[in-house]
């Protein structure tokens, strides 16, 4: 669920606010739209604590039933109440025999599965709980449902006189807006500047945004990988559902196969509950892949036939379940060599990268590093709350002339270290400050940054020509003897 997403829903929400009927029926009728539920039902604690009544129903608000019969709050049979005591959310698919507070919103013999939400308060305990009915089982996609019921919570009490709750509310709001506004300007900086890379990456975004075809985007560590991924899709068809992103070379193999495909009841030790898996709970989302290079052989061959089949079956399950998500994936990995080494299997890369973008480092699009300084310069002094700060001449060459081996993460990271470690009364930064943060790197010399970058350039050409000296040296317009003599003056193995 995206903020700019939740936030609307949050504003239709307030929009009910002032009494607990008005606020329980709106969040009946969002989470019905909102998660695809045959009916939802909300019920409440009474003044007292002691009972629950139902108190707001969908789709028909005329028949909202705030007098409809009350459950006892000891009926620990009754799932609903169960969930309410032990502050949980849960989902129920045997519906043999439905408990009567599933009878209370509906008796149709569509329901096939329903599931409870609690609805916390902010200082007084649970409020009550949400009980959504499904033909089918529950959407696996990313729910808004959490932080809707904890909105409605913090809305609840204060329909009930709890106004020292208003701040609660007011954070909770700004949380959901802060984290909005750092995702935009962490997206501006994936993209600042005005280079040719830049206007390449600009069009691809917009080729293939609106594709459902699998996405494989490489780049160094650093270059925003991840945020060229969240940024495809947000501007595509699929940018009002989730975005679930898991790393593959940061979990082992059992728990993201676990992680990914979902597991059973009872799969291995310690799964007491079924789990979707985020390839399922990501229904009419995407998911990011990150690091895909480092993922095991044996889950490569299970995520090949899900890329095939669009189905996934979950661990120690038998039955396949179908998937409606698209894959991004990332690398800081040279899946050539990983498939020529058997690390990488071809079958799966070929089926990733039907659509492919090349995150350029930093120094192949030198020219936006003034507008990426400034840009990080600017967050940075707003940050540390302290008046806005300038760079020295030198200061300016020497961050237009560093390698940066991190890219641009490593840049901001740089200006940032820099601004906190200046005095309060400093106006410019200068190049000592820099030097010191980046090893002790001086203001490069023409002729230094002329040699590192053609070092650099002769390695790539090189590493493209597989060390074959004469064509390498035939491709860059040299004598192979001359080529030579740079290899080894240059120091390049």
């Amino acid at each position: 669920m995206t903020p700019p997403l939740l936030l609307t829903l949050f504003e239709r929400l307030r929009a009910r606010a002032g009494d607990c009927g008005g606020i329980s029926r709106g969040l009946a009728e969002i989470l019905c739209e909102t998660d695809g539920a045959l009916a939802v039902g909300v019920y409440l604690r009474d003044y007292a604590g002691e009972t629950l009544f139902l108190a707001g129903q969908h789709p028909e608000p005329s028949s909202s039933r705030e007098d409809a019969p009350r459950l006892p709050a000891e009926d620990w049979d009754d799932p609903l109440c169960y969930c309410l005591h032990r502050g949980i959310s849960a989902s129920f698919s045997r519906i043999a025999e439905l408990p009567e507070s599933v009878r209370l919103i509906s008796a149709s013999s569509d329901i096939r599965s329903y599931a409870v939400h609690p609805i916390p308060g902010l200082d007084t305990g649970g409020m009550g709980c949400v009980l959504a009915l499904y033909r089918d089982q529950p959407p696996g996609r990313q729910s808004a449902c959490p932080y809707l019921c904890l909105y409605a919570g913090a809305l609840l009490e204060l329909a009930r006189g709890h106004k020292q709750n208003d701040y609660a509310l007011q954070s909770l709001e700004k949380e959901i807006r802060q984290l909005k506004q750092d995702t935009s300007r962490r997206q501006e900086a994936a993209l600042a500047g005005d280079s040719p890379a830049i206007h390449s990456l600009r069009a691809a975004i917009s080729r293939v945004s609106n594709s459902n075809a699998p996405l494989l985007i490489t780049g160094e560590t650093g270059t925003g990988k991840s945020l060229l991924a969240r940024m495809v899709h947000m501007a595509g068809d699929r940018g009002g559902g989730p975005f679930l992103e898991i790393n593959c070379g940061a979990l082992t193999a059992s728990l993201l196969e676990s992680e990914l495909f979902g597991h059973v009841k009872g799969a291995f030790s310690g799964a007491i509950s079924h789990a979707k898996g985020l390839l399922r709970s990501a229904d009419g989302g995407t998911v990011f892949l990150d690091e895909i290079g480092e993922m095991p052989p044996q889950l490569q061959v299970a995520l090949l036939q899900v890329l095939q089949e669009h189905k996934v079956r979950p661990v120690g399950g038998a039955r396949f379940y179908p998937v409606n998500m698209r894959i991004i994936a990332a690398t800081n990995r040279d899946l050539d060599e990983a498939m020529r080494t058997k690390q990488f299997r071809r079958d799966l890369y070929h089926r990733l990268a039907v659509l492919k973008i090349h995150m350029p480092p930093l120094r192949e699009r030198r020219e936006d590093i003034p507008a990426l300084c400034s840009l990080f310069l600017q967050r940075c002094c707003e940050k540390a709350g302290r008046p806005p700060l300038r760079f020295s001449p030198e200061a300016h060459l020497l961050l237009l002339g560093y390698a940066y081996p991190g890219n641009i993460r490593e840049l901001e990271s740089l200006i940032e270290r820099a601004v906190n470690d200046s005095p309060p009364e400093c106006t410019e930064l200068g190049v000592e400050t820099l030097a010191s943060i980046a090893g002790g790197t001086r203001c490069l010399t023409l002729a230094h940054f002329r040699e590192t970058q053609e070092r650099w350039f002769i390695q790539q050409a090189m590493k493209l020509y597989d060390g074959d000296m004469q064509a390498c040296s035939h491709a860059l317009a040299v004598h192979p003897r001359t080529l030579r003599r740079r290899l080894t003056s240059l120091h390049i193995d």
